[in-house]
């Protein structure tokens, strides 16, 4: 066993180090299959045990889900020695908010809009367990996707490319295409116009991302930015009931377009040449 769990180490370091984007996309493949098995598996599981599956919240299986998908996310991490990224401190949690400000600034806007506006007035609130089910729910979805998306394949990335201008950017941008391109799976259950959208939405979205996990070093900030982001997008859905993941694609139309520029633009201004060479700070000893 143990000679067999050096040889799968030997060979992921070696795919990393000669084949950077095969591994990448390996790394994704594996993680969406993980989250798109589980559901099946654990539903599967409930009903042979007779639990009513009318009364399993989605955001328990949600998070359930996610979870497993964390792990993925972290068993990469090990096999090829990047543990260490889930530790490191970087600029610190509140500089690195500081970093991320934009969308921050995004994530308070969207609160305010549907906490004043946004909120039915004809629906009781769901159930007190239902609410923390989402909101973990909504905080796993940040944890396995960030681990998994800047952890595992931004880091990769720009272990490749190096800390020059024109590297950062090329990690950020195709970073942000496998983050963008994970999101056709809800092709599955979404309308397929607005799943297109969504990964617009997403793939910038997820340049904007790279750029500060790379200016700020520290994996949490961007937990914790996702999960937000998340959290507020859905607020109705998750304390009303209102909507689901699913039927939200299904309404996202060409304005998302606008992502692109929305998100660009503060990239633009987080590797100004005047800040690029903080990246080289902390993440110039893992250039090898």
């Amino acid at each position: 066993r143990a000679t067999n769990e050096r040889e799968v180490l030997l060979m992921l370091k070696r795919l990393r180090r000669a084949h950077p984007v095969g591994y990448c996309l390996l790394t994704e493949v594996v993680f969406l299959a993980v989250l798109m098995v589980v559901p099946v598996l654990l539903v599967l599981l409930l009903a042979l045990l007779g639990v009513d599956l009318t009364r399993v919240d989605d955001y328990f299986l949600s998070a359930i889900q996610e979870l497993l998908g964390a792990l993925v996310a972290v068993f990469f991490l090990k096999k090829t020695d990047r543990l260490g990224l889930l530790r490191r401190r970087g600029s610190g949690f509140f500089n690195g908010i500081l970093v991320g400000m934009f969308p921050f600034a995004m994530i308070c806007y969207t609160l305010y809009g549907k906490l004043l506006f946004g909120m039915p007035t004809d629906r009781p609130l769901r159930t007190g367990w239902q609410i923390a089910w989402y909101f973990i729910g909504m905080f796993t979805v940040g944890v396995a996707e960030e681990f998994l998306f800047r952890g595992v394949i931004a880091q990769t990335l720009l272990e490749h490319f190096g800390t020059s201008r024109a590297g950062i950017w090329k990690a950020c941008l195709l970073s942000g295409l496998f983050f963008g391109g994970a999101h056709l799976t809800n092709i599955l259950s979404s309308a397929p116009f607005g799943v297109l959208m969504q990964c617009v939405f997403a793939g910038s979205l997820g340049v904007l991302f790279a750029a500060i996990y790379f200016r700020t070093g520290n994996l949490w900030v961007l937990v914790f930015l996702h999960g937000a982001q998340d959290a507020a997008s859905l607020l109705a859905g998750g304390l009303y009931g209102t909507e689901n993941m699913s039927t939200a694609v299904s309404s996202y139309d060409s304005t998302m377009l606008l992502s692109v520029l929305v998100y660009l633009i503060p990239t633009f201004f987080l590797l100004r040449k005047k800040k690029i060479g903080e990246v080289g700070l902390y993440f110039g000893k893992d250039i090898q």
